[in-house]
């Protein structure tokens, strides 16, 4: 009788077949996981370059137009927008344990004057009139201005104008009192903001101005203010615009004052995730003048730990003063020749994917112990989150001009 040969697989094979199925499912499983890591850090990465991208594609367009049309001394402000003193003693745009912010104006573009090389008067007139966000003044106290308005017009609370005589001569600004519409072609008459001394925003047309604003070709000018800076809403971090005006028209402003309760819905987001902002201003160099700055480089804003502020209160340049004038490397405002930028983007989700240990990205790159001036982190959470970082320098041309701004 034949003896059949044994049926089935012995226990060695069972065990090989086991363990090679295993060793399989075990370089799948990896493999899965570290493409589901992959695109869940791309995914992150992602978010984080749309919010860096959105952010520095509007802080270079605006922040390149600082000063247009507008006394370069007055292009930023670190002493008066949302700030509590006008003294030196009292910076309020720059931190060294959080997030800074930038305030600038510029003249509204947004305008058009019909004059020719034969026209007489060097403004707007009857006889070269303005189209646009321009118009006429016929009236003026020390807290109201006449204009010739269209029907329609519309002046926001908080809206910063400019008024110059014929040829751009004796610029000064003022702030619209409250939401003012014109209802009628004609002379509509705008309430401005009472007079602060100190303030050149709020200096109106004084009692004290030149004979010039009698005559013809006094023009009112829109000013646009910007003011970037970070705020948490709904628990994550957003890059905030604040325009400095009454947009929903409830008669409150976003504007941080004493007693008062700031509008934020006033306000516009511009990028999602921005945790961190940090800015420095860079001046011109000179290599027969000291470097004004702490770090004596040039640069305001970047020495570790020290809150630096280019300082409004220091003796201004004058516009017709040559290159060589000392003025012109001094702290004051009128000399920031380009403002450098650098983000701390957050991610928007937690990055699940890392081992339970993992706290979260560090608040300052690998190696650096500092972002510009800021070497205080204590305040940030790490939460588990990814964070990119960016930067980007824009150069302020409309600072260095010599000549006043006319049309």
């Amino acid at each position: 009788m034949t003896r059949r040969p044994p049926r089935g697989f012995t226990l060695i094979e069972v065990t090989v077949g086991a363990a090679v199925a295993l060793i399989v499912i075990g370089i799948v499983t990896a493999t899965f996981l570290s493409q589901q890591r992959s695109m869940q850090a791309l995914d992150l990465s992602r978010e984080a370059s749309s919010a860096a991208r959105d952010a520095m594609l509007s802080m270079q367009e605006t922040i390149g137009r600082a000063g247009y049309g507008i006394d370069p001394r007055c292009a930023f402000d670190f002493r008066t927008y949302s700030c509590p003193s006008w003294s030196a003693a009292a910076p309020c745009r720059d931190n060294v344990n959080g997030p800074d912010e930038i305030v600038f104006v510029s003249r509204d573009p947004n305008y058009y004057w019909a004059g020719t090389p034969s026209s007489l008067i060097a403004g707007c007139d009857p006889s070269a009139p303005c189209i646009g966000h321009a118009w006429q003044v016929t009236a003026f106290t020390t807290t109201t201005v006449t204009v010739a308005a269209n029907a329609g017009d519309r002046f926001l609370k908080g809206q910063i104008v400019q008024m110059v005589c014929s040829q751009g001569r004796n610029p000064t600004m003022g702030r619209i009192a409250g939401n003012q519409t014109a209802g009628a072609a004609g002379n509509f008459q705008l309430t401005l903001d009472p007079i602060v001394a100190g303030n050149p925003y709020r200096a109106n047309i004084p009692a004290s101005a030149d004979l010039c604003f009698n005559y013809a070709g006094v023009t009112l000018f829109l000013v646009n203010r910007y003011r970037y800076h970070v705020a948490t809403i709904n628990g994550d971090p957003w890059l905030m615009l604040d325009r400095g005006l009454d947009f929903n028209q409830n008669g409150t402003t976003p504007e941080v004052v004493s007693g008062g309760t700031p509008d934020i819905a006033d306000e516009i987001p511009i990028a999602h995730g921005v945790e961190d902002m940090q800015i420095a201003y860079l001046l011109r160099p000179r290599t027969t003048i000291a470097a004004p700055d702490n770090g004596a480089d040039w640069v305001i804003g970047d020495t570790p730990g020290t809150i630096e502020e280019p300082d409004p209160t220091v003796t201004a340049p004058q516009q017709n003063t040559p290159d060589t004038d000392p003025l012109r490397y001094n702290l004051h405002p009128a000399n920031i020749r380009g403002v450098r930028i650098r983000l701390t983007i957050r991610s928007l989700r937690q990055d699940i994917t890392q081992p339970t240990p993992w706290a979260g990205d560090p608040a300052v790159a690998a190696g650096s112990t500092s972002i510009e001036n800021r070497n205080d982190f204590t305040a940030v959470t790490l939460g588990r989150y990814r964070r990119f970082f960016s930067s980007v320098s824009v150069t302020t041309p409309n600072l260095n001009s010599k000549n006043p701004f006319i049309f």
